[in-house]
């Protein structure tokens, strides 16, 4: 039985232990707070800082395998466990070349993988950015502002359309040109320590603007079978140039391993452009928990355990909503409605377990899984009618 760590209390921490009772592992999981999503459920639970050196070196001194479910964790202390021989998934190259988004764009575009162009904001003596200067060398404005570090789930991004915008962020980034899309799109990718990969079913993301978080995913995008199969090849080849970066930085060839979530867009002329990569599972690939014949969780476990890939064959078509927490409802978490849901056929229910309440602050997730991609839909967007997540009152 293999003693696996992951760096991370969250809720994809969470559903990979739930996968993995399936298996014989043994999970610890170091969380910043407690109680957590994932620290409910591991078999040990470490409470210590993510990004800090000693505390994740510390946390690995009895574990087999060590991995992450988000990007905040720190590398050196990954590079050090690698340099004593312990298994680290994906490698400390590969997190070390995506936690840092200005160094993961530059290797894509070393690679002629397309992605949008993209410059460093530069700031005056005062610290001001210059975003008219960046803008200039991309065409003008509108462009998109992305903090180098420490963005997810549509913090540290913003559309500015001027460079006085008071969307504007604060700290090191870089700017983007606008690409004018159709539709917003990802692959999850599944890569064995051997070389083996699986892809995923090209799916289509919807945003919620209010948050700029993704609001659902649909199962397969309606998009042409060709551009499902370029979507497919331009993913593939952003976890090799990943890999290959990993490779040249000193991680272990067996590392270049993980499931990784690729967010793409479709342009209005037809072409897939990458926006960025996740080195863990993804939030566009909770519909294979029901909807594949190996679910994105399952795919992360086999590797983590030195299983052979599963199958990411698409068994029916599906929606994945996520569940936020309503506007303006702080507190105490209550679930509304979770039964007239689950009455509605192919509809499946996950809560992560989070006690606390914030507006948009995700919660869960449902999908829906239908004979046809309307059918899905039809389910998924009455089921999400019927649940709601309000303060508890008095709370």
């Amino acid at each position: 039985m293999r003693r696996i760590g992951i760096i991370g209390g969250g809720q994809l921490g969470r559903m990979a232990i739930e996968e993995a009772r399936r298996y014989l592992a043994h999970i610890e999981v170091l969380t910043p707070e407690y109680p957590s999503p994932a620290a409910e459920l591991a078999d040990a639970a470490h409470v210590g800082p993510l990004d800090d050196y000693e505390s994740v070196i510390e946390f690995a001194e009895e574990l087999d395998v060590i991995s992450y479910e988000i990007e905040g964790v720190s590398a050196e202390a990954l590079r050090e466990l690698e340099r004593r021989g312990k298994v680290v998934l994906p490698s400390a190259g590969i997190l070390a070349a995506i936690r840092d988004k200005y160094v993961q764009k530059e290797i894509l575009i070393a690679a002629g993988i397309p992605t949008a162009r993209c410059a460093l904001v530069r700031h005056d003596d005062e610290g001001r950015p210059d975003l008219a200067g960046a803008a200039a060398g991309l065409g003008g404005f509108p462009i998109v502002q992305k903090a180098r570090r420490g963005g997810y789930d549509g913090r540290g991004v913003a559309v500015l359309s001027h460079s006085e915008d008071e969307r504007s962020l604060p700290g090191p980034s870089f700017a983007e040109e606008f690409v004018d899309f159709e539709r917003e799109l990802a692959v999850v990718v599944a890569r064995s320590p051997s070389g083996a990969t699986a892809c995923y079913p090209c799916v289509e993301m919807v945003f919620d603007p209010r948050a700029n978080m993704c609001d659902s995913v649909l199962a397969p995008a309606r998009i042409s079978v060709a551009q499902r199969a370029e979507a497919e090849r331009v993913a593939l080849a952003c976890v090799e140039a990943l890999c290959a970066e990993s490779l040249r930085s000193g991680s272990p060839a067996g590392g270049c391993a993980g499931v990784f979530g690729v967010e793409l867009f479709l342009t209005r002329s037809g072409d897939v452009v990458v926006n960025e990569v996740a080195p863990r599972p993804h939030n566009s690939g909770h519909f294979s928990i029901e909807a594949c014949a190996s679910s994105q969780f399952d795919q992360y476990l086999r590797i983590l355990l030195g299983l052979p890939l599963g199958s990411p064959e698409l068994l029916a078509p599906a929606m994945m909503v996520n569940l936020f927490g309503e506007p303006g409802c702080s507190g105490e978490a209550e679930y509304l409605g979770l039964g007239e849901a689950l009455a509605i056929p192919g509809v499946a229910l996950h809560l992560y377990g989070k006690r606390e309440l914030r507006p948009f602050r995700k919660m869960g997730h449902l999908t829906a899984i239908g004979a046809t991609v309307g059918e899905a839909i039809s389910r998924a967007e009455a089921a999400r009618n019927r649940v709601k997540i309000v303060a508890r009152e008095g709370s």
